[in-house]
């Protein structure tokens, strides 16, 4: 058997042709010294011609295996004179990196006495490299003694090179099949494993050299199935087709897999099986997969008609937790215009510290894409934020129809069952078919809720049009638009005929003030004046008992309400009545997640349709004021104003081109105001504003066009002036308020800081969005270096 050495094979086993020669040659040597010197010159001149004939490279050497003789084959092998040889001169012939291994073994066999088979490479002169077999074998006197060796070198360089296209080929399929997504064995006629490949090894967690050799069906196939594997590999027959069946292998720890074969036999002469190479593919997840669809399909069929209650989502969850064996399901839905937990299954009490804001469903939320999470290694992931400390394993999917997020779908799992790619695409596929029975549900639940209201629509039609008494027609309108909508909280204002004032007639509701009745509706006092300067229905929300305008929170600035609430959402409606506005009804709902449907907001129109006939003879003004373009806690301009008076700025910078003046803008942003409200109140934080606003409307030209842009953000644009140019100012205004020493309603000391970004407008891409937009980013990178600081961009 071949032994590794380095580039050389040495061999155990002799070389009979050489054995034949060494008996001629010691023959010849006992007949000489019988005839003791008789025939010295004969022997000698047998002996040179015998080692000339030898059809192989052939040497002779003495007892010590110092080289004395080499014919002139291995003189045309080697490239190199005869003489070259003698000695150890042969060893130059030898590779470099052989070399010191074939001497080494040479010299262990002459010590030893023994025959010696090495495969080594020759270096020619010219430099070619060639494969030789050397072989030697002692020559023996008659007495036993060994009196030198003689040897063969043949030229094996085309074996060789055969040996390594055949182990490169060998090495080429070996990869290919460690490779393959497929799985691959080969068995013999008994069913022995003689080929595993690497996805083999991942199922079933046994490696090749484990396996190799072992009968696979009592191995890998369960005990209940090995009966019919066998009468599935006794049914095939020679010139068959690839037949295909379906069995479970058993894995390392235990679990089932189903696997789906495609089988090829090959026979011998006599019809006996000899080998079988069976492809299969992995299915365990796809047939789990088709089991829980199906499962999904009927309670689809619940969500579809109800909605996504908390029962039908509950079905849902509890369907994939029976049929997948996930461990924890949570679903969260989208409630008005929040998301909130819908249904949770195995969670075992821990469902109410589920937050959807947060961890993988928050990822979710925010991407709308689906996350697949392990728990990391350092337990400092960011996202990782698992309902208990034994999860091991994530995955949560968005709910999604028409471009719409309507939820999260949310599955956890131990370590014991970690879920894998397989569970990523099962839990996508599962979410779009739940995103479309949701869809279907939310349109039923809508038509049944359009015929609900409708019907209440008819009704107060037929009460307000039988309305005669002013004094009462307040509170009934307030009634019964409840009855139609339901809300917490309304005031209804009609037009004071003799001043032109919208005032509060009429109140609905435990949180709202009564002394509102006769009050004046106050120019800044949303969402009413909206409602009237822009004839249609506004939603804003509330926040402690002040309103905000809905996009974004920029727009109206806070004011107070005669609503008593910390948080809601709220509704104003124009009474309108040929072409005139004559008042507004508002109604609200308390809540920080509280709403009004589409639907609703449709209604409510109607309603306001209906209770402006009812009211049509407290007529208002014909035409609505102009527009409020003026911030009413600052004086500065507002965000509706600044964004059109901009649009005027870069129309005009586009028209003169050319010859245009460079255009900046600055975004202010005052520091850690929430903090200064919190610590001070609003009080002084409205003082802080104004006071800010004061030093913007002192500084700037007023060429310049100066804006509350929302909140505690100002911005500027300067028609003229360069980066440059808003930098310097934007740091002389920061310098100049942090020098204010304000005082809070207590007397305290107020002082803040604000940061800025400057923007230059970019001829490139002149539009209000690019350069209000590189102003942010610049405001943006002044509060990430720490704050009261200006920041070009």
């Amino acid at each position: 058997m071949a032994v590794p050495f380095a580039g050389i094979r040495v061999r155990d086993v002799g070389c009979p042709s050489l054995r034949r020669v060494t008996t001629s040659l010691a023959m010849q040597q006992r007949s000489s010294q019988a005839t003791a010197g008789s025939a010295t010159g004969d022997s000698a001149a047998i002996h040179a011609e015998t080692l000339r004939l030898v059809p192989a490279a052939v040497f002779e050497t003495d007892a010590d295996g110092s080289c004395r003789y080499v014919n002139p084959r291995w003189v045309a092998y080697s490239g190199r004179p005869a003489e070259s040889a003698l000695g150890y001169g042969w060893s130059e012939a030898i590779h470099p990196d052989d070399r010191d291994v074939v001497v080494a073994t040479w010299q262990a066999a002459v010590l030893a006495g023994t025959e010696i088979t090495l495969e080594f490479r020759v270096v020619r002169p010219d430099g070619a490299t060639l494969w030789a077999s050397g072989q030697a074998a002692p020559i023996r006197a008659l007495d036993g003694a060994i009196t030198g060796y003689i040897g063969t070198i043949t030229d094996i360089t085309p074996l060789v090179q055969e040996r390594h296209e055949q182990s490169e080929q060998r090495r080429f399929v070996d990869a290919v099949l460690d490779i393959a997504g497929s799985l691959v064995a080969v068995f013999d006629g008994e069913g022995r494993i003689l080929r595993f490949n690497r996805a083999c090894e991942l199922v079933t967690g046994y490696t090749f050299e484990e396996v190799k050799g072992r009968p696979f069906y009592e191995l890998l196939v369960p005990e209940a199935e090995i009966e019919a594997v066998r009468e599935d590999l006794a049914a095939l027959r020679p010139g068959q087709p690839p037949t295909t069946n379906e069995n479970h292998w058993v894995t390392r720890d235990g679990r089932l897999r189903l696997i789906s074969w495609s089988d090829v036999c090959f026979f011998d002469d006599d019809g006996h099986a000899t080998h079988l190479i069976s492809t299969g593919i992995d299915v365990t997840d796809v047939r789990r997969g088709e089991e829980a669809l199906r499962g999904i399909e009927a309670v689809g069929v619940l969500l579809a008609t109800t909605g996504p209650t908390k029962e039908s989502m509950a079905a849902v969850l509890t369907t994939l937790s029976d049929r997948m064996g996930y461990p924890h399901l949570a679903v969260f839905v989208r409630r008005g215009g929040a998301f909130e937990l819908g249904a949770a299954v195995g969670y075992n009490g821990h469902a109410a510290s589920l937050q959807v804001s947060r961890g993988i469903t928050g990822r979710v939320l925010r991407t709308g894409r689906s996350a697949f999470l392990e728990r990391p290694e350092s337990g400092d992931g960011a996202e990782w934020l698992p309902a208990t400390a034994e999860i091991a394993s994530q995955i949560a999917a968005p709910l999604i129809a028409d471009r719409e997020t309507l939820g999260v779908l949310s599955i956890e799992s131990t370590a014991e069952a970690p879920l894998t790619q397989a569970d990523l695409r099962l839990v996508e596929t599962v979410a779009e078919r739940l995103s479309v029975a949701m869809v279907l549900g939310r349109e039923q639940q809508a038509l049944k809720e359009r015929a609900r209201l409708f019907a209440s629509l008819n009704a107060f039609a037929r009460v307000t049009g039988a309305m005669v008494d002013e004094e009462r027609l307040p509170a009934s309108l307030l009634d019964g638009i409840a009855d139609v909508v339901p809300n917490d909280a309304s005031w209804l204002t009609l037009v004071d005929p003799t001043s032109g004032r919208h005032v509060i007639l009429g109140v609905r509701g435990s949180a709202v003030d009564r002394k509102a009745v006769g009050r004046s509706v106050r120019p800044g006092d949303p969402p009413i004046r909206r409602a009237i300067r822009d004839r249609t229905v506004v939603v804003e929300r509330v926040t402690g008992g002040r309103s905000t305008s809905s996009p974004g929170g920029r727009g109206a600035p806070p004011t107070v309400l005669p609503w008593r609430a910390t948080s809601g959402s709220m509704v104003a409606v124009p009474l309108i009545h040929a072409g005139d506005v004559l008042g507004t009804v508002v109604v609200g709902r308390a809540g920080r997640d509280a709403s009004f449907t589409d639907l609703e907001l449709e209604v409510l129109s109607l309603l306001g349709a209906q209770a402006a006939l009812a009211a049509s003879n407290a007529r208002l003004l014909a035409e609505v004021r102009a527009l409020a373009i003026r911030d009413p806690l600052t004086g500065l301009f507002n965000r509706r104003h600044f964004d059109a008076a901009t649009e005027l700025i870069l129309a005009r910078w586009r028209r003169d081109r050319q010859a245009a003046r460079p255009i900046a803008a600055i975004m202010f942003d005052l520091d850690r105001f929430g903090e200064l409200n919190n610590t001070h109140g609003h009080q002084a934080g409205d003082a802080v504003l104004r006071e800010f606003a004061g030093i913007l409307l002192t500084r700037f030209r007023s060429a310049d066009l100066v804006a509350r842009y929302g909140g505690e953000e100002f911005v500027v644009v300067l028609d003229g002036s360069s980066l440059i140019d808003a930098a310097r100012v934007a740091d002389e205004i920061r310098t100049a308020l942090g020098s204010r020493i304000l005082r809070g309603p207590d007397g305290a000391e107020v002082r803040a800081t604000v940061s800025a970004g400057c923007s230059q407008l970019d001829p490139a891409n002149p539009t209000r969005e690019a350069l209000i937009e590189g102003a942010d980013v610049a405001l943006y990178r002044a509060k990430r270096a720490g704050r009261n600081r200006v920041v070009a961009g």
